[in-house]
């Protein structure tokens, strides 16, 4: 049920009628098993996290930076060519699976940029909104909102297919507070938190439409981890950095 890619990571679920059911890593307890199934010491947390950004700096981030730079110079929500280079190379390069999952007749980048561009009012105001704040449970609340309302608007324009990875992605060099939803990163991140601290903070993330509970989940839960982080560590870790760290754990 979980496709644990040696390239950048891809989309997992399992579908049944139009329910998304997530895999959680409380249920394949062997997912966790290269880490301890309690959250690790203070020095043992910095220390992985300290490796992941040093090996994030020497591979991906050259990658991600033109990306960033894609979606700088082409920031339009409106214009299709601008949309479409970035629907192409971002779900390209992240395997996002835009072509191989969409139920879209004919070019089917060309379709998800067509829903993308009917939604540019919202994604254009709300990115506006979330530039240059800090990633904390206000604006993890209002990432997940964005979220899922782009994921419902985009389902007219696939058919019932697996948005939330792509949708995160996509988000994602936009605006780097975005968290990055992928199968790695889902698989493992309930190694490093506790449960009852996701709960807590998923309770405040409301108005969610069904197709966006999978990712309202993981930002709970990468919120939680963040906080750990800030606590426990001396280690400033960006959105990414923390993201390559569940990636290199997988």
């Amino acid at each position: 049920m979980v496709d644990l890619a040696s390239g950048p990571p891809g989309d997992y679920a399992v579908h049944t009628n139009s329910t998304v059911m997530i895999d959680w890593p409380s249920q394949r307890r062997s997912v966790c098993r290269p880490m301890a199934p309690e959250p690790a010491d203070e020095l043992d947390l910095g220390a992985k996290l300290a490796r992941a950004i040093d090996g994030y700096r020497a591979t991906w981030r050259t990658v991600d930076a033109e990306l960033y730079d894609l979606c700088r110079r082409r920031p339009s929500q409106r214009i299709f060519a601008d949309v479409y280079a970035k629907v192409a190379v971002i779900g390209r390069v992240y395997v996002a699976g835009v072509s191989r999952s969409s139920h879209a007749p004919g070019d089917r980048e060309a379709e998800m940029a067509r829903g993308l561009i009917g939604l540019a009012d919202l994604i254009e105001e709300t990115l506006a909104d979330l530039a240059g704040r800090q990633f904390d449970r206000a604006t993890a609340a209002q990432i997940v909102e964005l979220h899922g309302r782009v994921t419902r608007g985009l389902l007219p324009h696939t058919g019932d297919v697996w948005l939330p990875s792509f949708v995160s992605k996509y988000l994602h060099f936009h605006c780097d507070r975005v968290p990055i939803y992928d199968s790695n990163a889902a698989s493992v991140i309930g190694c490093f938190v506790d449960r009852r601290l996701v709960a807590d903070v998923r309770a405040l993330m409301t108005d969610v439409p069904v197709c966006a509970l999978a990712y309202r989940k993981f930002v709970a839960a990468f919120v939680v981890l963040q906080e750990r982080i800030n606590a426990e560590t001396s280690v400033a870790a960006t959105v990414k950095e923390v993201d390559h760290l569940l990636w290199q754990s997988a």
